[in-house]
């Protein structure tokens, strides 16, 4: 309950005196006002009211009251209750959280650090590893002091950084310690983060390691730099976090990665020649295998092309193209498995950047490169890279190969799933959208033919079968309902427990007969719907095209295929409300009348009145998806469909987050504060959807990538 100051008549006064029995206020004034705080820190040294004393200080929020509160801690044995009202009244708060929460104090309060510093500096440097509640105790201190900002938070920190791990209890302390120090922001913990990471690494103990690179990655400094590339190389268990790290440092980050994937980076060899890094011995904290099992790996590549990416510069494009033209190698190993090959990683860095400069290069790999595995990769960053698959292969153009490729029966398949698709992302002509049909229509007559089969002697055997399988069944249920309600098998009479006997060998008889009729019938019927699949994954690679011929080159209409940004709606207090976020699906569905009439008039084949809801709304991501890859090309030039795009990021279908992700640092650039703002959001929106788990680490490193002090990730394993 919110305590309210307000001056108190003597009527009020004398009847609350009197309903009380106490006597709190004489006529003349007020000797003990329950809402200065004096009154109740007098009250600390109490045993019967000290629990009271210290909810009243809480409610009043005057930070005037630290000094006593913390007397009272010690004497109480330093509960993290009173721990935790010391730190609550120690953080600053703005006039509009006074007003909020502290009615009858108004005002704008500033931070109190300094007084709540000796006694968090007393709760971290005097802990019990024996007491929980004197380790809990720290750990909120060490916690509080990362938010602080307050001068003498790093020495103190930075001695609970520096404490020996050989109790789970002073662990936890130490590791907070390290996360605070990221939070404290002062560059002068690099030096004892890097010292950290730099211990030796036991895989079964990974928590510091992981604290000090995450802390590493909020202080932002280009003195953490080095010892990140470092652990990027010598602790790839901790990738994710380091990758994390890097993109927000900033500074030299992406010189370094150019340099690592030209070769040149002198102390990037040196660390691989002295620790053996570009070979595979064996896996981190096992036996090294024989030598003769040793494996040459690509990790020094892999691993700088992702970082590459995630900084989406084109000037790193031709030191990712030396990469491009090296052999692939598998970029690690794990229990001797192989990891992906390095070009993996750098044709997924060039997706991300989209310059036209690495056209020429990724054409050729699935035009005249000889590694089969990559070609269906290259093929579909291709259409990322080319503005139009206008350059030519042979005596046509790579859009026309491309299409052969669709066409090809015997292709392989990923490949051929791979070139149709960058077919329906690069072709913006309605001549372009038979070869497609015509694809198509060959799946449906596959299906149509499936689906007779199906439904003819395989449906009627398996719907005999049916009957006679369920009428069987309901008879044993029905006879082992009735010994159960004559007392069970033991007190059920002989004739009853025959009865049901009877009705199981019965349903056991029919049982196989039903199964095998099922399983004849559903094979048919599942490979209809297989090809029906097909047949509409080819009709929304014809709707990719005919966005593109529908827009143009108009930036507002390719936004448009986006929920639109909502007008402000006013709540009762007249402030506006919480947007309840992006609604794909009920746009895709008011958008269908529309887009189903113009898909019919670029091809009279698309069934359209026959689409189920489902297959509407994959129509619809493939026109979003294809929209947002033509924004991406047209780079600032389309900076007018900024907030459409912001407002739409935090959509939880894949494929319209995957694409804004990717559109976003082309159109925005990496100044756009606002941007990060709205990946905060984001980010706190996906929390705990565990579908949405990879993509919203995905958004955590884009988040790094825009300018502005990100808000608190989400926690995560390492991996």
């Amino acid at each position: 309950m919110t305590l309210q100051r307000r001056k108190p008549s003597v009527l009020s006064v004398v009847v609350s005196a009197v309903v009380l029995g106490t006597a709190v206020f004489a006529i003349s004034g007020c000797s003990d006002d329950p809402f200065e705080y004096t009154t109740w820190t007098k009250k600390l040294d109490d045993p019967n009211e000290v629990e009271r004393a210290v909810t009243q200080l809480e409610r009043l929020g005057d930070n005037r009251a630290i000094p006593a509160l913390g007397k009272s801690w010690e004497r109480q044995g330093r509960p993290d209750t009173i721990l935790k009202v010391i730190i609550d009244l120690a953080k600053p708060l703005t006039e509009q959280e006074a007003k909020a929460n502290f009615k009858n104090n108004d005002k704008a309060r500033p931070a109190a650090w300094d007084k709540a510093l000796p006694i968090l500096t007393k709760a971290i440097e005097d802990v019990d590893p024996a007491n929980p509640r004197s380790v809990e105790s720290a750990r909120l201190a060490a916690e509080s002091l990362g938010l602080s900002k307050v001068d003498g938070a790093l020495d103190v920190l930075v001695a609970a950084a520096n404490k020996p791990t050989d109790k789970q209890e002073v662990k936890q302390l130490r590791g907070q310690a390290i996360l605070s120090l990221g939070e404290l922001g002062d560059p002068g913990a690099v030096s004892v983060l890097n010292t950290i990471i730099r211990e030796e690494f036991v895989p079964s103990k990974p928590e510091m390691h992981g604290a000090a690179i995450i802390a590493l990655g909020k202080l932002k400094s280009p003195n953490a730099i080095p010892v990140l590339i470092e652990s990027m190389y010598r602790l790839p268990f901790f990738f994710k976090q380091v990758r994390r790290s890097l993109v927000a440092s900033g500074g030299t980050v992406g010189d370094r990665m150019r340099s690592i994937l030209e070769g040149s980076d002198t102390e990037v060899n040196t660390l691989f020649t002295e620790n053996s890094l570009g070979m595979y011995k064996g896996d981190l904290g096992k036996d090294p295998l024989p030598q003769a099992e040793w494996q040459k790996v690509s990790a020094m590549d892999y691993y700088a092309a992702i970082i590459a990416g995630d900084l989406y510069d084109p000037k790193a494009v031709p030191a990712l193209l030396k990469a491009l033209a090296r052999d692939p190698v598998p970029s690690y190993f794990v229990d001797s498995a192989p990891g992906p090959v390095a070009h993996n990683a750098v044709l997924d860095a060039l997706r991300k950047i989209g310059s036209p400069e690495a056209t020429k290069a990724v054409l050729d790999v699935w035009t005249v490169g000889k590694n089969e595995d990559i070609k269906p990769i290259a093929a579909n960053v291709y259409s990322f890279v080319s503005r139009d698959g206008s350059e030519k292969v042979g005596k046509g153009s790579a859009l026309d190969a491309l299409g052969a490729i669709a066409e090809k029966n015997d292709a392989d398949q990923q490949f051929r799933l791979e070139a149709s698709v960058a077919y329906g992302r690069l072709a913006r002509s309605k001549d372009r959208i038979p070869l497609l049909i015509g694809q198509a229509k060959r799946f449906k007559d596959e299906s149509d033919k499936a689906q007779k089969e199906a439904d003819g002697p395989p449906k009627a055997a398996y719907e005999k079968q049916k009957a006679i399988y369920e009428a069987a069944k309901a008879t044993l249920d029905a006879a082992k309902a009735e010994v159960a309600r004559a007392g069970g098998p033991n007190k059920a009479p002989v004739q009853m427990i025959e009865a049901s006997t009877k009705a199981k060998v019965d349903f056991d008889k029919v049982k196989d007969p039903f199964t095998a009729a099922k399983a004849t019938w559903k094979a048919l019927d599942d490979k209809a719907k297989a090809y029906r699949g097909y047949q509409r994954l080819y009709e929304t690679h014809a709707a990719r095209i005919e966005i593109a011929m529908h827009c143009k080159d108009d930036a507002a209409c390719y936004g448009a295929t986006l929920v639109p940004v909502p007008a402000p709606e006013p709540d009762e207090d007249g402030k506006p409300k919480p947007s309840k976020g992006p609604d794909i699906q009920a746009k895709c569905k008011a958008d269908w009348p529309a887009v189903s009439k113009r898909l019919k008039d670029a091809s009279s084949a698309i069934e359209v009145a026959k689409y189920t809801d489902e297959e509407k709304i994959e129509v619809c991501i493939a026109q979003i998806e294809r929209a947002l890859l033509e924004l991406g090309k047209m780079g600032p030039k389309a900076s007018s469909q900024l907030q459409v795009l912001l407002y739409n990021v935090s959509s939880d279908d894949r494929l319209v987050r995957q694409s804004i992700l990717l559109t976003l640092p082309k159109v925005a650039g990496k100044d756009c504060a606002e941007c990060g703002a709205k990946l905060d959001a984001a980010i706190k929106a996906a929390a705990g959807k565990d579908a949405l788990r990879e993509l919203n680490f995905e958004t955590q490193v884009l988040r790094s990538f825009f300018a502005g002090d990100a808000a608190e990730a989400p926690a995560e394993e390492p991996k």
